[in-house]
This record gives C-alpha cells, sequence and structure tokens, in this order.
C-alpha cells in the first residue's frame, strides 16, 4: 500500500526546527509554572466505531473532563462536556457509536487494621454521547466488553453479564478467595481463570473448554521459578499467548495451547528489552506491546503492521503508534512519541491521504525551551550496564552544568526517551536532569528486575550514584552543583542521598516519599499481595530495614532538604513524611515540609501540580541557583 501524507512536510519542518535547538549561550527565559502544571490538554482519546466522533480528556476548571466532538466538526458543531462527579477520570470506552463508558478513581478514607487511611475506590460510568443516561455501573472492575451492549464484569469477586443501559446484571461464573482474574475468549466466555496464593505465593492458571466445565490446573508460576503470563486469546478458541522467559533472560511473547499445554512459535520478542504486554480488543490479543528507548506495537495483522509501519516513517526522530481505528479503517488515531517535544495525536485520513496533527498535550510550553533527550550507558561499580536519559537545558554548552539526579518511582518501573514533563521542567530553569534505570527498572530482563530485591538503600542507590560519577567524569555535570530530586520511591531516593552521601549533593527534593522501611513492611500487611511485595522489595530481610530507612538516619541530614506530600495519598501515606518530620525536628535540623491538603500520591488538578512546582522551584533557586 503506498501512503501519502499531506502534513509530512510540514512534521519534517517542525522536528528540523526543534533539533536546532538555542544558539548556546542564548537561553530563553524559563515558560511559567502554568505551562506545565495544567493537566494534559488531550489524553485517552479514542474514535467512535462509526468515525464520526472522539471523546478524549481536556482541562476544565483546573481538572480534566470528557470532551466528545465530531472527528470532522462543522459549522455549528458543539462538543458535549461530560463530568462524572468529583472523581478523577482515567480513561473512556466507546462501547457503541452512541454510548461510552469512563473509569473513574477518588480517594476516601476507610479504617485499616489500626487507624484511618486513604484507599481508591475505583469505578466505572456509563453514559450517551450528549452525556444523558449516565448511571454508575454495578462492577467491581470491567474485564471485557461483549457486544455493544454488554459487558464481562466483576462484582464481589464473581464474573457478572451487565447491561450498560439498564444496569442489570447476571452471575456466569463464581470467584473464590484466592481468584484474582478471570479471561474471556473474543466470544465473551470465561475459559481462563487466574488463582493466587500469597503463602506460597504461586499463581495458578486454570482453563476449561466450555461454560460449565470445571476448571482444570493449566500452569501454575511459582516463587522464582521464571516468569509466565497469559495475555490474551489468539484467533484460534482453543491457542492464547503468553509471555515466558522458558528460553532465556528476556521475557517474549508465544503461542500456548490450552489443550497439550504446550508452547508453540515465538510471535514477538527483542534482543535486549522484555516483550510482556499486548493490546487486546474484545478478548483478541491484535498486537505486542514493549518499550526500548521509546513505545512500540508489533501488530498480527500484516496489513495493521504495514500502515504501522508507513506512518512511522511519516515523522522522523518519533515512534507512531496506532492507538484507535474505526471500524471501516478510514480514521486511524496515532499517538506520536518523541524525544523532541510532548506526547502529540495525529489522525490519518485513508481517503484523503492526510496525515495531521490532532491534539498536543502540552502546547503552552513553547518549542524554544525543549531540548532534545539522549539515552546514555554507563557501568555501575559492580560491573552492571545501566541506561539513562540525560535532558540538558536549551541554550547552555554540556559543560559543568548545575546537575538535577532523579529517579524514577516504582520502584519496579522506567524512564524512556520520550517526553518527560518533570525532566522539561527542570531543562527550562537552567539544570541537566539525568534519570537513571537503576537495577530493578522493568523491561531489561528477569536477572535485571531481580537484581534490585532486597537492595533499597543499597545498590539500587549505589547505581545512582555510579550515573552522577559517569556525568561528572564526561563533564557534563558540575561536582559542586548537584541536587537529588524525586517522587515515590525517587522521594525514598532522595531521602537516602540526603542522608546517607550528603557529600554528594548539595540539596535533596523528596516528593511523596517513603521515609521507614519498617512502617511499610508492616503496611504491607493490609495488602493481598503482603507476602510477595515484601520479598519482592526486602526479600522479606526484615534486619537491615532499619538501616536502609532515612527516618533511622534522620540525625544524618547534611544538606538542605524539601519534603512534599499530600495528605490523602493513598500509596505512600502521608505519615511517612509526617514521621520524618518529627525525626529531624528531634535531631535538630532544618528541612522545608509541604503537605498538599486532598492531593493524593501524584497530582491530580492544576492547583495541586502548581503548589509542587512552585515549591521545587523557589527551594532549587535557594539552594541550587542555575
Amino acid at each position: 500500500m503506498r501512503v501519502t501524507f499531506s502534513a509530512v512536510a510540514r512534521c519534517a519542518a517542525m522536528v528540523l526546527a526543534i533539533s536546532a535547538g538555542v544558539p548556546a549561550g542564548a537561553q530563553p527565559a524559563p515558560p511559567p509554572i502554568s505551562a506545565y502544571a495544567h493537566p494534559a490538554n488531550m489524553s485517552s482519546p479514542s474514535l467512535s466505531p462509526d468515525g464520526e466522533h472522539v471523546a478524549y480528556l481536556t482541562p476544565w476548571q483546573g481538572r480534566q473532563t470528557i470532551v466528545i466532538r465530531k472527528v470532522k466538526p462543522g459549522p455549528g458543531d458543539k462538543p458535549s462536556f461530560v463530568a462524572p462527579g468529583d472523581a478523577e477520570i482515567k480513561g473512556i470506552t466507546w462501547a457503541n457509536p452512541e454510548r461510552l463508558v469512563a473509569r473513574v478513581e477518588e480517594v476516601e478514607k476507610i479504617m485499616g487494621p489500626s487507624r484511618s487511611i486513604p484507599w481508591r475506590n475505583r469505578g466505572y460510568f456509563a453514559f450517551n454521547r450528549d452525556g444523558t443516561e449516565m448511571v454508575r455501573l454495578k462492577v467491581d472492575q470491567i474485564v471485557d466488553f461483549v457486544d455493544e451492549q454488554t459487558i464481562l464484569g466483576t462484582r464481589d469477586g464473581d464474573v457478572v453479564r451487565l447491561d450498560i443501559y439498564r444496569n442489570r446484571w447476571e452471575r456466569v461464573a463464581g470467584g473464590t478467595d484466592r481468584r484474582i482474574g478471570f479471561i474471556p475468549d473474543p466470544s465473551g466466555q470465561v475459559r481462563v481463570a487466574v488463582d493466587y496464593s500469597d503463602r506460597t505465593q504461586t499463581r495458578t492458571y486454570l482453563y476449561r473448554q466450555k461454560p460449565g466445565d470445571s476448571f482444570d490446573v493449566l500452569w501454575k508460576d511459582e516463587k522464582n521459578d521464571g516468569f509466565f503470563d497469559i495475555l490474551g486469546f489468539s484467533a484460534d478458541p482453543d491457542v492464547v499467548y503468553v509471555a515466558s522467559n522458558h528460553e532465556g533472560d528476556l521475557i517474549a511473547t508465544y503461542a500456548f495451547d490450552l489443550r497439550s499445554k504446550t508452547f508453540g512459535e515465538k510471535v514477538a520478542s527483542h534482543p535486549r528489552y522484555d516483550v510482556r504486554e499486548a493490546h487486546v480488543v474484545k478478548g483478541r490479543v491484535v498486537a505486542f506491546d514493549w518499550t526500548d528507548d521509546l513505545p512500540a506495537r508489533r501488530w498480527i495483522d500484516p496489513a495493521m503492521q504495514r500502515l504501522q509501519d508507513a506512518l512511522d516513517k511519516a515523522v522522523p526522530d518519533s515512534r507512531e503508534i496506532i492507538v484507535d481505528q474505526t471500524k471501516d479503517g478510514r480514521f486511524t488515531l496515532v499517538a506520536s512519541y518523541s524525544p523532541l517535544e510532548p506526547l502529540s495525536y495525529k489522525l490519518f485520513d485513508r481517503q484523503t491521504k492526510e496525515f495531521s496533527l490532532f491534539g498536543d498535550t502540552f502546547p503552552k510550553i513553547p518549542q524554544a525551551v525543549l531540548t532534545p533527550r539522549k539515552a546514555v550507558t554507563y557501568k555501575a561499580r559492580d560491573g552492571l550496564e545501566i541506561t539513562g536519559y540525560l535532558t540538558l537545558p536549551p541554550g547552555r554548552e554540556p559543560r559543568s552544568l548545575p546537575f538535577i539526579l532523579m529517579p524514577h518511582g516504582g520502584p519496579i518501573s522506567r524512564d524512556d526517551l520520550s517526553f518527560d514533563l518533570h525532566a522539561q521542567f527542570l531543562a527550562s530553569r537552567g539544570y541537566a536532569v539525568f534519570q537513571p534505570n537503576f537495577r530493578g527498572s522493568y523491561g531489561y530482563g528477569t536477572r535485571f528486575e531481580v537484581a534490585g530485591r532486597g537492595e533499597w538503600g543499597g545498590k539500587m542507590q549505589d547505581d545512582l550514584n555510579d550515573g552522577l560519577a559517569w556525568a561528572v567524569e564526561q563533564g557534563i555535570a558540575d561536582p559542586k552543583r548537584v541536587c537529588i530530586v524525586g517522587w515515590s520511591y525517587g522521594g525514598y531516593a532522595a531521602l537516602v542521598g540526603a542522608m546517607r552521601d550528603p557529600g554528594l549533593f548539595r540539596c535533596a527534593i523528596a516528593t511523596a516519599p517513603v521515609a521507614n522501611l519498617v512502617r511499610l513492611y508492616n503496611e504491607l500487611e493490609w495488602s493481598f499481595f503482603k507476602n510477595l511485595n515484601r520479598d519482592v522489595y526486602f526479600e522479606q530481610d526484615r534486619g537491615r530495614l532499619r538501616k536502609a530507612s532515612p527516618y533511622h538516619m534522620a540525625d544524618m541530614l547534611g544538606i538542605p532538604l524539601l519534603m512534599v506530600h499530600g495528605d490523602r495519598d493513598a500509596q505512600a501515606y502521608v505519615q511517612h513524611s509526617r514521621d520524618m518530620a518529627d525525626a529531624l525536628k528531634s535531631a535538630g535540623k532544618p528541612f522545608e515540609y509541604l503537605e498538599i491538603e486532598d492531593m493524593d500520591h501524584s497530582a491530580r488538578t492544576e492547583a495541586e501540580h502548581t503548589k509542587v512546582l512552585e515549591a521545587w522551584d523557589k527551594f532549587l533557586k535557594t539552594h541550587l541557583p542555575p
């Protein structure tokens, strides 16, 4: 298929302009914080099946709301705005051309084993395209969409079939105390179930040929016995696709025969990265996903893959990923990931052959301050190869720069080469930002991920410091002007850096951090995956938790410290920062602490994000002037 694109010249010119950047010594003035603090201007876009409408999230009154409008609006066409209460909207799906389902999340206080704690309450709303006939669906989680009127979901542990118009449900499969998942086939029949025992840390996959049959054991994935995960069904109702590392360290995807319980052909793999995720539509796997330096997607349908390749080649220095397509194939929605600019969405019209910009995420950030990110590798002190991502300030030579070491959260997560809002915000203020994917990060193979177990405050922290040493050796970082900044696990790492290695840093910022690993270990008692999480993070080694806890190192603080935390954080409870503040006061150590009312683990509104970034900006100007 030959594809021509009317907007390629414009896109290429834009990329060249960005690549040219700002001349050295001509650093532009930083944009206002509001350019970075507002929610994404467009996120989670979804095309209606008939190709007439698009739904997406956009900021309204400081938080995200749903917009539904014509794909090709004409004179007099007005969009609909839909806001399901005060809940945070996490995603939108078209059930049919007239009705949508929104996934939402809200934080409420519940009683834990010993005290009141924030808890994320997840739910779903169904509504018509004009926002009418809205109902909160009587399911705890959606398993899949069966047809234009029906979903499969879970309710009190059972699988139910629910009418999204009448909100009526019927039970179709029973759950147990150990059942954590169900996998339907493309016809909507639950053929696979997943049980989990936290005592033995064993995940058991169960299979049945047809509804009404009893489930038989298909596969047992026991602790430290490799990786195995069923992603979804293939076109053959007796074959599923699985992610597994049974042939080596890296995880790849394979066909798996349910009848013989045997692996078939390898269908997707990468020589350096795990391929362990899939794009599933109505029970059927249609593509495989991974991240190298940028997100990637490989389609099973050869025609879709040819289109994917053509679209990806249309714009240089980016990765164009098909995220949605109308039933007739006329309109294709593409997410554009680039180290040069924020995530944007493009629309390909097969009828007109036009490939045009559809929506930006952060249009208020001027192109002049955006700088390309660079992937680098370095060796940790024990020889392990680490990948990191470097963002340089615009208009500055990469020599002796004020430097920010910014570890990611998770810790089983990772950074990549695509646009990073906080890295670009800090770079616009004159700082070089380095984000190492320390051991334990996701996607680099099983050995690399397992190497992080039990290494909070240990080798994971050493990897960060070794990344800083690399930047100093390269002449990029001024060793006397370095700050460590992090959010979530990154906030924990910032606290450890401020106390374990104060000689390396001039200052530290810890946002939403864990501060006391003894407290965290006890908090995991409340989790369904208590033993698994304790083993993944700490290898059940309670003996070193105190030694690796910033809370128990308070008297070692030797540099300026800022802590920021939301009082409704349902992931890293605010008590960690409150206890840390009390410990620092008792030790007579100066510090700054900002607690943000009603904020969860991340900033959901423009007002919350503004408070975070203003605090960062003010603190850095004082203690690490660029």
